[in-house]
């Protein structure tokens, strides 16, 4: 006679679905505790699930950092495709303003790139963000590009992630965006 309590029947996740649901636990973990400080442990906890099952989706904790950050590598992309096919004098505007709007529409995921040296790094090492980052770079400072010109997007650039992911920018929406947008463009100078 088993005398074992039957086990429930597990919940199954609609295919895709699963990775989906990782990134987002991994997305907020990253955000709460770094990504340093989140274990694949502390995933699986999140979603209710086995250490083998974050396994089974990605092979290690740094395919999820690339997955975390996958959305903004592709409007990064999507950034630099449109800022190349316009002329000379609109790419700058329409990079700044990609930019700005990025910040502010990945506030989250925009803070910890910004924040986490470990999330930084690894996307630093990854050629598909370097490429977009050095694509964008260009736009904004033409060829040859002066130290003084380098010094001043690294300034906007991290300034416009860091106050996107600010909680306390209030404000309608669209004045939020122009005073960023203002900002940013001071910063590198006239267009």
């Amino acid at each position: 006679m088993n005398l074992e309590k039957p086990q429930a029947a597990r919940k199954r996740t609609p295919r895709g679905q699963g990775k989906a649901r990782l990134v987002e636990a991994a997305s907020e973990l990253f955000a709460e505790l770094g990504v340093s400080g989140t274990s694949l442990q502390a995933i699986a906890d999140r979603l209710g699930v086995t250490k083998a099952a974050v396994y089974h989706q990605f092979s290690s904790k740094e395919d999820i950092v690339v997955a975390v950050a996958q959305p903004v590598i592709e409007r990064l992309r999507n950034m630099a495709d449109v800022g190349e096919s316009l002329p000379d004098g609109q790419r700058q505007l329409a990079v700044i303003e990609g930019l700005v709007d990025l910040a502010l529409a990945e506030r989250g995921t925009a803070a910890v790139i910004r924040r986490d040296p470990t999330m930084a790094q690894i996307l630093d090492d990854h050629a598909p963000y370097r490429d977009q980052i050095t694509r964008l770079d260009a736009l904004l400072l033409g060829p040859a590009p002066t130290i003084e010109r380098r010094v001043a997007l690294a300034f906007a650039g991290g300034g416009i992630m860091a106050v996107g992911a600010l909680p306390g920018i209030e404000g309608p929406a669209a004045a939020v965006r122009a005073e960023l947008i203002a900002a940013f463009t001071r910063a590198l100078g006239s267009i």
